[in-house]
C-alpha cells in the first residue's frame, strides 16, 4: 500500500523524492528527519506495478522525509524537504549507521546522510550506498525536569535524622574484687564490721552492731604483741 501524506496530496505533488538516477557516484543526501518514518510497498523498476519477492511476500521499503539544504531554483515553493526511499539494499548501511551510535532506530530530529558509492542502477548492477546517522539533539529543557523556568530543578531535601536520645544509664552495683569473686567470698557491705577470724560469719552477721564492735575491740591485738599461730 502506498502511503501518502494528506497535505501533500492536497497541495499537489507533495515532497520531492531523492534522485539517484541523474546524479553520479558520490552524490550525497544529508538532512534532519522531519516526520516519523513510514513503511510502504515497493514498485517494480521503472513501473507503477507493486513488487513482490519470489515467495509472494511484498517487497517493503522505509520512506523517510528529510529536511535538507537542497533547493530547486525552478520551484519557489521548494522548502528543501526530500523523501528518501530506503530500499532493502540501502537498509543494511543505514542499519549499521544506527547501530554504530547505539540508537534504537530512526527518529524525528535525527540527522541522516546517505551517499551513493557504486552501481549504475541497471539490472544486475544495483546502486550501493554508505550511510551515517546522528541521534536527535537533547533538549536542555528535558534535563531540567520540564520546569520551564530556566533553573535546574531542586532535588527534594530530606529532613535531617533526629539525634538518638541519650540512653538512660542505671548505675551498676560496685563489683567485688576479682580475687574474692573467684573464691566465692562475700565481701561485707560498706561500713560493716569485718567478721573476726575463727568466728562463723552467719552468726557474726546476726549480732547487733554494738556487740560486734565490742567483740572486735576485745579481739584486736595490742600494740607490740606478736601474731599468734
Amino acid at each position: 500500500m502506498n502511503v501518502m501524506d494528506a497535505n501533500a496530496l492536497l497541495m499537489g505533488g507533495g515532497v520531492k523524492s531523492v534522485n539517484w538516477k541523474d546524479n553520479p557516484i558520490g552524490h550525497t543526501v544529508i538532512g534532519t528527519i522531519a516526520e516519523t518514518p513510514k513503511v510502504e510497498q515497493m514498485k517494480k523498476f521503472n513501473s507503477d506495478e507493486l513488487d513482490f519477492w519470489p515467495s509472494g511476500d511484498p517487497k517493503m521499503q522505509i520512506v523517510v522525509t528529510l529536511q535538507t539544504d537542497q533547493r530547486d531554483p525552478a520551484n519557489e515553493q521548494d522548502d528543501g524537504k526530500r523523501r528518501l526511499h530506503i530500499s532493502p539494499r540501502m537498509m543494511s548501511p543505514v542499519r549499521e549507521a544506527v547501530q554504530r551510535i547505539g540508537a534504537k532506530g530512526l527518529e524525528i530530529g535525527g540527522r541522516l546522510a546517505v551517499r551513493r558509492v557504486g552501481g549504475s542502477g541497471a539490472v544486475g548492477d544495483p546502486y550501493t550506498f554508505a550511510a551515517e546517522y546522528g541521534a536527535p539533539a537533547i533538549d536542555p529543557g528535558s534535563l531540567l525536569g520540564g520546569n520551564g523556568g530556566g533553573q535546574p530543578a531542586q532535588a527534594p531535601v530530606s529532613p535531617a535524622p533526629a539525634a538518638p536520645a541519650a540512653p538512660m544509664l542505671t548505675p551498676a552495683a560496685p563489683a567485688a574484687p576479682a580475687a574474692a569473686q573467684s573464691l566465692g567470698i562475700t565481701q561485707p557491705a560498706a561500713g560493716a564490721i569485718p567478721c573476726p577470724a575463727g568466728m562463723d560469719p552467719e552468726k557474726w552477721a546476726a549480732l547487733p552492731e554494738m556487740q560486734q564492735r565490742a567483740i572486735a575491740a576485745a579481739m584486736a591485738p595490742t600494740a607490740g604483741a606478736g601474731i599468734p599461730f
